[in-house]
């Protein structure tokens, strides 16, 4: 079974994280391999994770000053390395040359890195990583070394083609052999942008100009016909008015009916005012 350390700074542990370390220390915060390296204040927060089983204070980054200023660069050879193997880098990481010089000392995504297994105590073991074009004369002699003794070098038929190739090489002659260029990851193409569809201005001759449009009367309000373009506001009012003709009525008169008792009684009447008169 192979298996490998991760890190995360004390913040960023997850409470499942917290919860595995108690099972593996029985519940006990003094048991947690590598409690009585730490400092009073980091195992004092150790011991609150234990108690409420999540990291009580995310910003507690328990910083040795006195180690930090006296630790020496990780530039030295790698002579108690228990193995190595070859693999293109799935995403970025660290590169454990100091005097690497890619942009932040990292390994990009699709390069071909040397990973070298480092033992910290008597049981446990990381890996590091190094470019191919960082490895040092020592990394790959003991690298040759460790491979004609029992090719115990991992990941060499894993590889591309040319990178095998280069891997092979140097092994077998203990002189590094540059490796081919990542190939550069290609950016999905942009979409054309659509052409804008401009309309064709109509053609318009000396005789004939463009009309301006008609304003609208009635200021906006209601849903009125439009004004046609060959009338205007301003000639409105020069028209003549519209006048309808007269024409002939043809209806016909009806004929009055009377009743002969009343025409009897106004012949009377009439009579009598015309012999009052004389």
């Amino acid at each position: 079974m192979r298996w490998y350390l991760a890190w995360r700074h004390w913040g960023g542990a997850t409470k499942y994280q917290i919860k595995g370390m108690k099972e593996v220390a029985d519940s006990d915060p003094t048991q947690a391999p590598g409690y009585d390296r730490l400092s009073t204040e980091a195992q004092e927060q150790v011991t609150l994770a234990f108690e409420n089983e999540v990291i009580v204070d995310n910003e507690f980054k328990g910083t040795r000053t006195d180690l930090a200023e006296t630790a020496r660069r990780c530039g030295g050879e790698i002579e108690n390395a228990t193995g190595y193997k070859v693999d293109i880098a799935k995403r970025t990481s660290g590169c454990r040359n100091a005097g690497c010089s890619s942009e932040g000392g990292r390994i990009a995504k699709g390069e071909l890195r040397l990973g070298i297994c480092v033992p910290f105590d008597e049981d446990h073991a990381s890996w590091v990583y190094k470019h191919w074009k960082c490895v040092s004369d020592f990394d790959l002699l003991t690298a040759h070394q460790l491979h004609h003794l029992d090719g115990c070098i991992d990941g060499i038929l894993d590889l591309p083609g040319e990178d095998q190739k280069v891997v092979e090489e140097s092994l077998d002659t203990s002189e590094r052999v540059q490796a081919p260029e990542p190939q550069s990851t290609v950016k999905a193409a942009t979409k054309p942008e659509a052409a804008m569809k401009v309309k064709p201005k109509k053609d318009t001759t000396d005789d004939e100009e463009a009309k301006p449009k008609p304003k609208r009367t009635d200021n906006g309000k209601g849903k009125g016909k439009r004004i046609s373009n060959e009338m205007s506001v301003t000639d409105e009012a020069s028209e003549p008015e519209y006048v309808p003709k007269r024409t002939r009525s043809r209806a016909v008169k009806m004929q009055e009916v009377v009743d002969p008792a009343v025409a009897r009684i106004e012949a009377m009447a009439e009579n009598l005012r015309w012999a009052a008169a004389r």
